[in-house]
């Protein structure tokens, strides 16, 4: 489900970049703040999608949504500076590190660490974009 977030996130941003209409850039943030208060997007302030629940496996797009709505929400939160967006990629960053980290540091769906987590280069890279957003 963030796939579609993300991508609009990201079509806005790049757009108030080319145009410099400024309405594009709240747009952006409207669609960003809305997703990341979003109980059917997020679990104690993690990005979860509907597959990460109870015993639900992700097929291979859904295991890089995450990491494609990171991408495009780490560029709005440096256009923007906003502390609020840089405080949520902390937190999608620490979880994941903290908790979702499996033998051989492998990482996996579920950031927030529960089972089952299922691991790939897919889940790898989706975690990857979160890391690299939170280090700037």
């Amino acid at each position: 489900m963030e796939l579609n977030q993300g991508l609009a996130i990201g079509g806005f941003t790049e757009l108030w970049r080319t145009t410099g209409d400024s309405s594009l850039l709240t747009t952006a943030r409207t669609l960003a703040d809305a997703a990341i208060t979003s109980p059917a997007l997020t679990s104690n302030g993690v990005l979860t999608e509907s597959c990460d629940l109870g015993s639900a496996s992700c097929d291979d797009n859904q295991k890089q949504f995450k990491g494609i709505f990171m991408r495009h929400f780490a560029d709005l939160t440096k256009a923007t500076d906003s502390s609020t967006h840089q405080s949520f990629v902390q937190k999608q960053s620490n979880t994941l590190w903290a908790r979702d980290r499996g033998s051989l540091n492998t990482l996996g769906e579920r950031w927030a660490g529960t089972s089952p987590d299922q691991t790939d280069w897919r889940t790898q890279a989706s975690a990857l974009g979160a890391l690299a957003a939170a280090a700037g």
